[in-house]
C-alpha cells in the first residue's frame, strides 16, 4: 500500500508545533489535546460476516461500525475496535430486505441503517436497537412494487436524515423516485419530494446549507429545503449522459463531484452555487466500478472504492480535487478482495476503512495511507 510522504511530513511538523505549545501550556492542556485528537486505526484485516460490509467510523476514531450480512441472510451491525481489530459487539437487525446503507449522526450517538423499506435506529454507546421504522408507503398503481432504497445523508446540523428511493416498478414500467425527510428529534418521516427520474443513487447534503443533491438516471438533481417544504430546484445540465449516481461534496460545499458508478469512467465537477458543470475528468478506466466517494477534510483529495472487475486488483483511488488527476501515492492498491462494498475515511484524515468480500467472507480492512 502507498503512503504520502509530504502529508506525513506536514503532520509531523504540526504535531511538533502542537507539542511545543502543550509544554508551555502545562500537562492538563496536553492531556486534553491528546484526548481530543481522533485516533488513527491500526492496520488490520477483520472478518465481519459473509458479504456486503459497509463501514462508518465514530467521530473519535475509536470504533468502526460495519453493516454486514451474515451467511444466514441476517442483516447485522458489528462494532470493531480500531486499535485492536476486535469485534466488540454485534446487533442483529432482521432478515436482509435489499441492501444495507449505514449513516452515523454527526455527534456519533446514533447509527441509522437503511435496508429496503426498513430504517433501524441504533444507540452506538450500547449497540442496542432503539427503533425500527417502516418507510411511508410509496404512491403507486395497484400491483406495482415499491422502488429500491439507495442511501442516506444527514443535514449538516444532524436534524434531518434524507432517504433516497427509486420509483415504483411494474413489468417494463417505472414511476418517479423520491427523497424522504426524516426528523431525528421526532423520529418521524415528515415529508417527501418527488424526483423527476425513475432511478436514484444515494443523496448528498451540501455543507452549510439546507440543500440536498441526488444522482439520477436523468442527471444530478438539486433539492432545496430552504423554504417551507423541500422542492426540486434544478437538474444540473450535462449530467444525464454520465449517470452520476455517486456524489460527494468538498467540506466547504463549493464543489460537488459526480461519479459514474459504471460505464466510461467519466466524471463531473459541479458548481452548486450555479448548478452547472465546471469541468469533466476521467476518474478511472471504462471497466472500473467506482463507489463510495469520500473527500478529505482539507478538500484536496477525492477517494473512491474501485472494484475493477476487469482485473484481479481492487483499490482505493486518490484524485486531486482541483483537477481530477490521479494521485497514486495517496491511494491504496492491490487490495486482497474480490470486490469492494464500502469505504470510509477516518476522522484522523489518513486511515481508510474498506469493506470488501473474498469468497464467502466479508472483511473490514483498516489501512494507513
Amino acid at each position: 500500500m502507498s503512503r504520502t510522504t509530504t502529508r506525513r511530513t506536514a503532520a509531523t511538523a504540526a504535531a511538533t508545533a502542537a507539542a511545543t505549545l502543550l509544554v508551555l501550556s502545562g500537562a492538563t492542556a496536553a492531556t486534553a489535546a491528546v484526548a481530543d485528537a481522533p485516533l488513527s486505526g491500526a492496520e488490520a484485516t477483520v472478518a465481519v460476516g459473509a458479504r456486503g460490509a459497509v463501514p462508518v467510523v465514530s467521530p473519535d476514531g475509536g470504533t468502526a461500525y460495519v453493516a454486514v450480512t451474515e451467511a444466514d441472510n441476517t442483516s447485522t451491525v458489528k462494532a470493531v475496535d480500531t486499535q485492536s481489530g476486535a469485534v466488540t459487539a454485534r446487533l442483529a437487525l432482521g432478515t436482509l430486505q435489499w441492501s444495507a446503507h449505514p449513516a452515523l449522526s454527526p455527534d456519533g450517538s446514533r447509527l441509522y441503517v437503511l435496508d429496503g423499506q426498513r430504517l433501524s435506529v441504533v444507540d452506538t454507546a450500547t449497540l442496542t436497537l432503539r427503533a425500527t421504522l417502516t418507510l411511508p408507503d410509496q404512491p403507486r398503481p395497484a400491483g406495482w412494487a415499491a422502488g429500491s432504497t439507495s442511501g442516506l445523508a444527514f443535514s449538516p446540523d444532524g436534524s434531518t436524515l434524507y432517504v433516497s428511493q427509486s420509483g415504483p416498478t411494474a413489468y417494463r414500467q417505472n414511476g418517479q423516485s423520491r427523497i424522504l425527510a426524516f426528523a431525528t428529534a421526532q423520529q418521524a418521516f415528515t415529508t417527501s419530494v418527488q424526483i423527476p427520474a425513475p432511478y436514484v443513487g444515494a443523496p448528498a447534503a451540501r455543507p452549510g446549507t439546507a440543500d440536498v443533491y441526488v444522482g439520477t438516471s436523468q442527471g444530478v438533481v438539486h433539492v432545496s429545503a430552504a423554504g417551507t417544504a423541500p422542492a426540486v430546484a434544478a437538474t444540473v445540465r450535462g449530467t444525464a449522459t454520465n449517470l452520476d449516481y455517486n456524489l460527494a461534496f468538498t467540506p466547504d460545499g463549493k464543489r460537488l463531484f459526480g461519479l459514474a458508478e459504471l460505464g466510461t469512467g467519466a466524471s463531473t465537477i459541479i458548481d452548486p452555487a450555479t448548478d452547472t458543470v465546471t469541468s469533466t475528468f476521467q476518474a478511472a478506466g471504462s471497466g472500473d466500478t467506482l463507489e463510495n466517494p469520500q473527500v478529505s477534510a482539507d478538500g484536496t483529495r477525492l477517494y473512491l472504492a474501485d472494484s475493477n472487475y476487469g482485473t484481479t486488483t481492487a483499490s482505493v483511488l486518490a484524485l486531486d480535487t482541483a483537477t481530477g488527476a490521479p494521485v497514486p501515492a495517496d491511494g491504496a492498491g492491490n487490495l486482497d478482495e474480490d470486490s469492494l462494498t464500502g469505504l470510509a475515511l477516518g476522522p484522523d484524515g489518513h486511515t481508510f476503512y474498506v469493506g470488501g468480500t473474498v469468497g464467502q467472507t466479508a472483511n473490514l480492512q483498516i489501512i494507513a495511507h
